[in-house]
């Protein structure tokens, strides 16, 4: 099966453990190919490299250096820090995630991922605990799915809204737009209620830190019209939307069986989270 594992990584104190513990609980299995994209030159040092190869021999770990910038069409005063919430007040400065999280939404489209039909998408903190026994990608198969995740959760709180600043409207707009005949019951009875209701906000949303993709959901005709759409909004960088909810929403939209839910951690195999985990600041 021609597949990936990838991650974008900014924290070389977690990244080692990491994918120790994704080789040992699941990749020493099967090893794919591991894909560590960066920014600027934070993974160029070749002893580390070879101290991440060295975590099994006969799995491929490749490097790939990002140069990041902020769109075009945007200046700085648009950035997410600048909307009136204390969330956005909070993060003033982290450009770096702001830039990553352009990553998440657009990664199927750079030329290191062209050559993989199934792609699986960690964080550089995702915390693999125990041996999982399934294939993702297989499973993925198995249940006729295009998107898997490691599990879903529907809880919110002012921290989500912060960062959900107008999606509402912008789905709303989109559907309305596109006239798109939404497959999600949820999701379609939650766009004829009020802004922001809860029903939109509780739909079960992936982890993000754990998904799993048939790279056929992203050679669609209406995948590349919502990516555009959401390019030239950069609603990434304006409000910080993150790929759990602009690719979940798509799936949402789009797709008759729109998420896999693998639940691992209700299993006690994944968290997404390894201990002592800090945010960077880049």
């Amino acid at each position: 099966m021609n597949s990936c594992i990838f991650l974008i990584s900014a924290r070389n104190n977690l990244l080692k453990e990491c994918l120790t513990k994704l080789d040992s609980n699941y990749n020493k299995n099967h090893n794919y190919p591991v894909i560590i994209f960066y920014h600027g030159d934070r993974y160029d040092n070749k002893n580390f490299r070879e101290s991440i190869r060295e975590i099994n021999p006969n799995t491929e770990y490749r490097f790939h250096s990002i140069i990041p910038q902020i769109p075009d069409h945007i200046e700085e005063k648009d950035l997410f820090w600048n909307l009136p919430n204390n969330y956005a007040r909070n993060f003033r400065g982290r450009l770096g995630y702001l830039h990553a999280n352009y990553f998440w939404n657009n990664f199927m489209n750079f030329p290191e991922m062209n050559q993989f039909d199934y792609l699986m998408r960690i964080d550089d903190d995702s915390w693999f605990k125990e041996p999982i026994e399934i294939d993702f990608f297989d499973e993925l198969d198995k249940q006729k799915g295009y998107f898997g995740t490691g599990f879903t959760w529907n809880h919110f709180g002012p921290n989500h809204l912060d960062t959900r600043e107008q999606l509402f409207n912008w789905i709303k707009y989109y559907v309305e737009k596109y006239d798109v005949d939404i497959r999600n019951q949820q999701l379609r009875k939650s766009l004829d209620g009020p802004q922001d209701n809860s029903e939109f906000h509780t739909l079960k949303w992936n982890c993000g830190n754990l998904n799993v993709y048939n790279r056929k959901m992203f050679e669609t005709d209406t995948w590349k019209q919502y990516l555009a759409e959401f390019n030239e909004l950069a609603g990434g960088y304006r409000y910080r939307w993150g790929d759990c909810e602009v690719i979940g929403l798509y799936a949402y939209m789009y797709l008759d069986n729109p998420l896999i839910d693998f639940r691992l951690r209700d299993q006690g195999l994944y968290s997404p989270q390894l201990p002592n985990t800090n945010c960077v600041i880049t």
